[in-house]
């Protein structure tokens, strides 16, 4: 199947989820997520601004705060896919940003990878062999070619496909989390 029309069903697709069920697949992936060896272990965890219709990353926000683990958010610095993660202490460190998404201040310091490193990846979906679709800009398959973290997608079993086409480009995920299962 052509990305693109994938792409556009998935998106349709995850707009029409009840908004109660949606909320409690969150907090399902986000415990399966918090409760694990690698979120655990890790004491920087990169992760995503989430949108409305987007797994809500929240609940794994607050828990890294109740925890000391310190947050990064990505900055997208061009449109062609260049993006950098930067700390981010409190939302006053956020603005509005490309894509009309949150993203930390150019002013906050700088990601610098440490051992067992942890980044959420946002997803429209995956499969069971750990690949997975996003908004087709290539922001995260860039970061991903050089970071030596664990990578993890939440993704909902209902939007899980059986194939997500690849191309060179692409990176796989070490983990994906569904409201079901957890594909290692």
């Amino acid at each position: 199947m052509d990305k693109k029309i994938l792409r556009k069903r998935l998106i349709e697709s995850r707009k029409s989820l009840d908004k109660t069920e949606k909320a409690k697949w969150d907090k399902i992936i986000s415990e399966k997520i918090i409760n694990s060896d690698y979120f655990k272990n890790a004491k920087q965890v990169l992760i995503f601004s989430s949108t409305d219709d987007e797994f809500d990353t929240r609940y794994i926000i607050e828990r890294c705060r109740l925890l000391y683990k310190r947050v990064f958010y990505p900055l997208c610095i061009d449109s062609e896919g260049k993006m950098e993660f930067y700390k981010v202490d409190s939302v006053g460190d956020l603005q509005v940003g490309m894509y009309n998404i949150l993203e930390p201040k150019s002013t906050c310091k700088k990601y610098i990878p440490q051992d067992n490193d942890l980044v959420i990846v946002p997803c429209l979906s995956a499969d069971r062999h750990k690949n997975r679709i996003g908004y087709g800009k290539g922001y995260y398959d860039r970061f991903l070619k050089d970071f030596n973290g664990m990578s993890v997608s939440p993704c909902y079993d209902i939007l899980l496909e059986d194939e997500i086409p690849t191309d060179k480009y692409d990176m796989q995920i070490n983990i994906i989390v569904t409201d079901k299962e957890v594909i290692q």
